[in-house]
């Protein structure tokens, strides 16, 4: 009889392992469900918010840089006047900077030479005769604000004015992931838009109210 107590008892333990593993397992799997039938809507909680600043243009009026983005993509690019990579580099951005613009997408170039170098900026810009807004960063503040120690350093921003990444320096060929990033920018800013225009109607509580009345008056009939 003791024998047969002991059997049982071993019995129930074996079962209420078996019932904690699946109560520990199971709401994993609704969980990576959840992500699968979700996939559309991404939710990165480690988007991190461009900074605000204000520079000043090669006019020298001063410009708030969240006052242009405007909830446009926009790419961010620092250089300067010796930087070779960098004029490269900028003759793609002043193509993208046209090509994208229907779309929404704006280039803003920020050039960091300093106060010897700056007169001869805004007469090289007029010489290429670039398509994008120039301001001026002289001490480099606002691109070490961004985490750019180096030039050409760019700043891809999405319409909610979120960083989305950053790339250093420049080399052939890096255009094309530039224009794959901008796309795909340019790709989720319409979705929302989308969504915004198409995404039905809540009644505010007064209509709702009303509406109900209505029913109620009519079932008195």
């Amino acid at each position: 009889m003791f024998q047969m107590n002991k059997i049982e008892g071993n019995n129930m333990q074996i079962i209420f392992k078996i019932l904690l593993m699946i109560a520990l397992i199971v709401p994993n799997l609704v969980a990576d469900d959840t992500l699968v039938n979700n996939n559309d809507v991404i939710i990165n909680s480690n988007l991190e918010e461009l900074p605000d600043a204000i520079l000043k243009d090669l006019d020298k009026k001063k410009v708030s840089i969240a006052s242009l983005i405007e909830s446009r993509p926009t790419l961010i690019s620092f250089w300067f006047l010796a930087c070779e990579p960098c004029k490269k580099e900028m003759k793609y951005l002043d193509e993208f900077n046209i090509k994208y613009a229907d779309s929404g997408f704006q280039v803003i170039s920020i050039n960091t030479d300093g106060s010897r170098a700056l007169s001869s900026v805004k007469p090289f810009v007029n010489s290429k005769k670039y398509s994008f807004r120039v301001l001026s960063d002289p001490r480099s503040k606002y691109q070490r604000k961004l985490k750019g120690t180096s030039c050409p350093f760019t700043v891809m921003v999405d319409h909610n004015g979120n960083i989305i990444s950053r790339h250093v320096g420049y080399n052939p060929g890096d255009e094309k992931k530039l224009e794959e990033e901008i796309i795909q920018l340019i790709d989720n800013a319409q979705a929302d838009t989308l969504y915004l225009k198409t995404r039905p109607k809540t009644p505010d509580s007064k209509s709702s109210l009303n509406g109900i009345n209505s029913a109620l008056d009519n079932d008195d009939k």
